[in-house]
C-alpha cells in the first residue's frame, strides 16, 4: 500500500555528499509519497553555509519544493532559520532555547500535518532526536521510526545533550532502525524494536570499473576530512610512501588536519565534488584507505565509502575502527602504522583481476535499492 513518508531529517538535501538518509528516501519515493523536512538551518548558517537555500529559508521563495529524482518525486520542505543551540553548555539554557526553536517548528509542522492522512503516514526521524522529542506531540501518524546512523554521544556537534534527548525519544517511537551491529546492540536497550539496515552503494553511478591494476601512484580516500581521520597515521604513511600521492576527496571539516599536513607535499585535499564525478576519480586510485581513529563514534560506523571502493574493484586498507567482519577476505585491516604500510604494499602487489572481480561481485549485493526494500519492510 502506498504510504506517505515524512522524513524529519538532520542531513541536508543540498550538501553535495552522499547521505544514507537521502539515498533511502529517494528510492522509497518510487512507491510512496516522500516529504523531507530538511535540516534546520540556523541563523548562523545563513551567513556561513554556502549550500543553505537562503531564499527559501527567509521566505523569499517557496519553502516547499518538488524535485524529480531518477526514482520518483520527492517533496522538500525548509523550515525558517532557528537559533544555534549546540554551543550551549548549560543544560537548562539548552532546553530553553531548543524549546523556543521547537515552538517555531511546530507551527510549520502543523501545515504539513493538514496535508496528510494520519492513517497512511509514517514519520521517520533521521538522527534528529532533540527536535524529534520536542515536537513529538505535533504529529498524528500511524507510526514513528527513529533512524540512527551514528553514535550521537561521540559527535562534536551534539555530544553534550544529544544522547539525553535521544534516549528519551527512542522510548517514544515505535521502532529504531540502525546502520551497524554496534548501534543496534547499544540502542536496543532503549527500544526492543531495534533493527539493522546497513548502508549501501549506488550501482547506477559506481559502475564500469577498470578490471586491471591502476598504476597512477595514487592512494585515495573519499569522504569528509574530519576528526574521524587519524591525521598522524596519514602523515606517517605519506612520509614513508613518498612515491605515492595521498588524495582526499570530500568536504574539509577540520582545519587542523590541513594545517598538520601542510608540510607534506604528497598529501592533497581536493574538497567536495559531485557524486557523479567520483567513479572516474576512484578509477585513478591504485588503492583506497579508511584511516579512521578508534573511538566511541567510529566504533558504531558502517562506512558508506567501503562499498563504493569495492564496487570500483579497488583494494582497501583500513584501521580496525569498527566491526568490519562483513568484509572479511575483501579488505585488509591494520593494527598499527607499520602494519598499515605493509598491508598497502601487500594489497598493491596482490591486486589480481580475480580479486578485483570478487570485490565488484560483493558490492553488487549491497545496492541502495536492496537496502530501501529492507527499510520499507519496517514501515
Amino acid at each position: 500500500m502506498k504510504k506517505t513518508i515524512i522524513c524529519h531529517s538532520f542531513p541536508s538535501w543540498d550538501a553535495p555528499y552522499v547521505k544514507s538518509t537521502m539515498e533511502l528516501m529517494k528510492r522509497l519515493a518510487a512507491r510512496h509519497r516522500v516529504i523531507i523536512i530538511d535540516y534546520h538551518y540556523t541563523w548562523k548558517d545563513l551567513f556561513t553555509c554556502k549550500y543553505a537555500p537562503k531564499k527559501a529559508l527567509l521566505g523569499l521563495k517557496n519553502r516547499w519544493r518538488k524535485l524529480n529524482t531518477r526514482f520518483g518525486e520527492v517533496e522538500i520542505y525548509n523550515t525558517p532559520p532557528v537559533i544555534p543551540v549546540n554551543w550551549i553548555n548549560n543544560q537548562k539554557l539548552f532546553k530553553l532555547v531548543a524549546g523556543i526553536n521547537a515552538w517555531l517548528l511546530r507551527n510549520t509542522f502543523r501545515r504539513i500535518q493538514k496535508r496528510i492522512s494520519s492513517e497512511e503516514t509514517v514519520l521517520v526521524n533521521a538522527f534528529n532526536p532533540v527536535y524529534g522529542l520536542l515536537t513529538d506531540k505535533t504529529w498524528d501518524v500511524s507510526q514513528k521510526i527513529y533512524y540512527c546512523y551514528d553514535e550521537i554521544s561521540g559527535t562534536n556537534w551534539s555530544s553534550k545533550w544529544g544522547s539525553v534527548f535521544e534516549e528519551q525519544y527512542m522510548k517514544k517511537v515505535d521502532r529504531v532502525i540502525t546502520t551497524s551491529s554496534k548501534l543496534r546492540s547499544v540502542k536496543g536497550d532503549s527500544n526492543p524494536e531495534c533493527h539493522l539496515v546497513k548502508n549501501g552503494v549506488d550501482l547506477d553511478i559506481f559502475q564500469e570499473p577498470q578490471l586491471t591494476k591502476s598504476k597512477n601512484r595514487v592512494i585515495g580516500y573519499v569522504g569528509a576530512v574530519d576528526d574521524r581521520i587519524d591525521a598522524e597515521l596519514v602523515k606517517m604513511l605519506a612520509g614513508r610512501l613518498t612515491e605515492y600521492q595521498f588524495r582526499f576527496i570530500g568536504p574539509v571539516k577540520s582545519a587542523e588536519h590541513l594545517s598538520y599536513w601542510s608540510s607534506v607535499p604528497n598529501i592533497e585535499c581536493i574538497g567536495a565534488v559531485d557524486q557523479a564525478l567520483l567513479p572516474a576519480m576512484i578509477n585513478k586510485m591504485d588503492l583506497c584507505i579508511i584511516p579512521f581513529v578508534q573511538n566511541e563514534l567510529t566504533a558504531a560506523i558502517y562506512p558508506l565509502k567501503i562499498n563504493e571502493y569495492l564496487a570500483m574493484g579497488k583494494p582497501v586498507v583500513s584501521t580496525g575502527f569498527a566491526d568490519l567482519s562483513d568484509f572479511k577476505s575483501l579488505i585488509a585491516v591494520a593494527e598499527d602504522t607499520n602494519s598499515f604500510e605493509q598491508l598497502i604494499e601487500r594489497e598493491l602487489k596482490g591486486n589480481t583481476r580475480l580479486r578485483i572481480q570478487k570485490r565488484i561481485k560483493f558490492a553488487k549485493q549491497n545496492s541502495w535499492e536492496s537496502r530501501a526494500e529492507e527499510f520499507a519492510a519496517y514501515l
